[in-house]
């Protein structure tokens, strides 16, 4: 079924599937944890169908990192090794559909005097952009899977500061390194663009992570 249809009445699914109407709804409780229905009450509701997407894997993926006692280091390590290669292949297959998606999210991280907190969130939204344009989808995916800690991490280090002269330098200085990416992708120029980006990881991990690079995943997600 396609994103947003309904799914046929319960009696119609109880008679299809021969089973009891407590089991139905159990089944519907299933697949609204796993993010698949959302049920709507009322006279005009129903179960509402919608893609798989990442998110509830991406929670998974942080349990299973929280159980093994996974640091923030570690995470961060972990998208620097795969990051890079999507701003490779992305300045190698590039479309002016690509660069004009890429300038827009740009522009959400422009204005020097926005809330560090939106900011921050602008950023890490274009490095899940510049992963999913690259187009592998697997790879896209797995970025997405641990994004949901960066995420978390990079807005706990912005909150604890978000006035101070290091925040906003940093906040500057990753808008001007997305920028010189853009240009580079728009360029063709696949090995600068993965150098700059893995430059630009780097850099950036010894800033949102700072002296918290021992804290776990549990730490981060309460």
């Amino acid at each position: 079924m396609a994103e947003g249809q309904t799914l046929p009445p319960e009696s119609v699914l109880m008679e299809r599937f021969g089973v009891a109407r407590q089991t139905l709804r159990e089944a519907y409780r299933v697949l609204e944890t796993e993010g698949l229905l959302t049920v709507r009450r009322g006279v005009h509701g129903g179960a509402v169908v919608h893609r798989p997407n990442g998110t509830v894997a991406a929670r998974n993926v942080a349990v299973v990192l929280e159980s093994r006692g996974t640091t923030l280091a570690d995470v961060y390590q972990a998208r620097a090794m795969v990051e890079p290669a999507c701003a490779e292949l992305l300045a190698r297959t590039r479309t002016a559909e690509d660069v004009a998606a890429l300038r827009g999210a740009l522009a959400q991280t422009a204005r020097p005097d926005t809330d560090a907190v939106v900011a921050i969130r602008a950023l890490m939204a274009f490095h899940g952009l510049v992963a999913h344009l690259a187009g592998n989808q697997t790879v896209a995916l797995l970025t997405d899977l641990v994004r949901h800690v960066i995420e978390l991490g990079s807005e706990q280090q912005v909150v604890a500061d978000p006035v101070s002269a290091a925040t906003r330098r940093a906040l500057r200085s990753g808008h001007r390194t997305h920028e010189q990416l853009v240009g580079l992708i728009e360029a063709g120029e696949a090995a600068a663009a993965r150098d700059l980006w893995q430059r630009h990881l780097e850099g950036s991990e010894d800033f949102l992570i700072g002296g918290a690079g021992s804290k776990t995943v549990l730490d981060v997600l309460g």
